[in-house]
């Protein structure tokens, strides 16, 4: 009988060990200023610890922190860069990390080939732009459909990535104004030769030896090359033909299904630093180029050039979803979706790419005003 209570005695121990075992959350982002409200939460901990009493505490600068509530520990964020918004779902379908930090486009991309992962709350918008050589005439649009429907050789445009949302927006665009392009060097008789540079961080370099002729691509990349005086920014995409991409949803933060299911309550915690590290972004732009510049290591002059051209939310409202469903027509009209959004709209597309139990529980519990 002794050695069966101590037994039943030893499994309750390691019951509640187990039970009090503390939850990590991994955590997936791209290293540009897209994503800064998780730099200026990771940074400013003391804001969202006054407003909310929740906050990330620092234990290794950029890899580890502990999402703390109420002054108690409530779970570890590790947190990795990954390489472009695109390859984050990828990564996150993968099991490298649960939420990840990257392109609406590249998130339904993979949600419609099955992937069991959602939006769990918006994040930016817009922010992309195309960049010519700095001794090219062309300074605007205009300028620039006249220069490439005159131009007699193919100009060479460059992108990171085939599903990164400043491709999608240009090519749009160049259809509506009848300019033919490819990614078949072996076709000669198109205007513009769109160039897959493998990644942001080869987008100045090869501008700079004249591989390319431009690029098209998200801030901070078009500021850093003004700023190093090898590129010129001649339109933000967003504004261009057929004005169907004005404040375009841009970057997301996605979360796998388990995660959602398994780690609900973390996530809502985090959310609740990011929904708040988003206002102070908004309401400080000072504030939030110093921080920016400091993660990324560019500079604030070149932060407060970037961050103008993009805007900062987390709220799902209904210009959101709107323009989001812009982007499931557009994926649809070019073959990208065949899977669960194939030609799928309004409530449909919510039931399938949105998952924002999480993100209205932290909205609530913030008390936030015309948030419903």
């Amino acid at each position: 009988m002794k050695q069966l209570f101590a037994l039943c005695f030893t499994v309750m121990i390691l019951i509640s060990c187990g039970e009090q075992k503390m939850q990590v959350l991994k955590v997936g982002y791209v290293h540009h200023d897209h994503q800064s409200a998780l730099y200026i939460a990771a940074l400013e901990p003391e804001k969202t610890k006054a407003d909310a009493n929740v906050w990330l505490q620092e234990v290794e600068y950029k890899k580890h922190y502990e999402l703390m509530k109420k002054g108690k520990k409530i779970a570890d964020i590790e947190l990795y860069q990954s390489g472009g918004g695109s390859k984050m779902p990828t990564l996150m379908a993968q099991g490298h990390f649960e939420v990840g930090f990257g392109g609406v486009a590249a998130v339904a991309f993979f949600t419609d080939k099955g992937s069991p992962i959602k939006i769990i709350a918006p994040l930016h918008t817009k922010g992309d732009m195309l960049v010519l050589q700095p001794d090219n005439p062309v300074n605007t649009w205009d300028e620039f459909v006249k220069w490439v429907k005159k131009e007699k050789k193919q100009i060479r445009i460059g992108f990171k990535n085939p599903v990164a949302v400043a491709k999608l927006v240009f090519e749009r665009a160049l259809k509506e104004e009848g300019i033919t392009y490819t990614s078949d060097k072996s076709e000669r008789d198109k205007d513009i030769l769109m160039i897959l540079l493998k990644g942001e961080e080869n987008l100045v370099p090869g501008l700079q030896n004249k591989i390319i002729d431009g690029y098209v691509s998200n801030n901070p990349w078009c500021a850093i090359a003004e700023s190093k005086g090898v590129g010129k920014c001649v339109a933000e995409l967003h504004a261009l033909p057929p004005g169907i991409w004005k404040d375009h949803p841009c970057c997301c933060i996605a979360a796998s299904d388990s995660a959602m299911a398994n780690k609900g309550n973390v996530i809502k915690e985090f959310l609740k630093v990011i929904i708040l590290a988003t206002q102070y972004a908004n309401e400080d732009p000072e504030l939030h180029a110093k921080i920016a510049s400091k993660w990324l290591g560019t500079t604030k002059e070149v932060e407060m050039v970037s961050l103008a051209t993009s805007g900062f939310t987390t709220h799902p409202n209904d210009y959101w979803k709107q323009t989001m469903q812009v982007w499931i027509d557009e994926m649809n009209g070019l073959g990208q979706l065949k899977g669960s959004l194939k030609d799928k709209k309004g409530e449909e597309v919510e039931k399938i790419l949105y998952d924002f139990s999480a993100l209205d529980k932290a909205a609530k519990e913030l008390k936030l005003e015309n948030w419903y």
